[in-house]
């Protein structure tokens, strides 16, 4: 039996998590990120670090500019807003 690789990912994409101190949605949000550390590198940002705007939407998920997912996390949305975006991008040319 052939086992799947992810060789070919050079240089995975980064996501960032914005968190906050004593914030139990944030642990189980960091938490429930499982199988996306295959797929992305995952950056723990504190929301006090340039990210007020979502002080109270945490835990956000960010690529970029864009906001994958907020609140409760799911992995499902974070990779269909990621392909989403990106799939946009391809279309439409630009960086958006």
């Amino acid at each position: 039996m052939s086992r799947v690789s992810f060789d070919y990912i050079r240089d995975m994409p980064t996501i960032r998590i914005v968190v906050t101190e004593n914030c139990e949605l944030c642990d189980k949000g960091l938490k429930s990120l499982g199988y996306l550390k295959n797929l992305f590198t995952i950056q723990k940002v504190d929301v006090e670090d340039g990210y007020e705007e979502f002080l109270l939407r945490v835990p956000v998920v960010l690529y970029g500019k864009k906001v994958l997912d907020e609140g409760i996390l799911s992995q499902f949305n974070i990779v269909k807003n990621f392909l989403k975006y990106n799939i946009l991008k391809i279309l439409l040319n630009m960086d958006i």
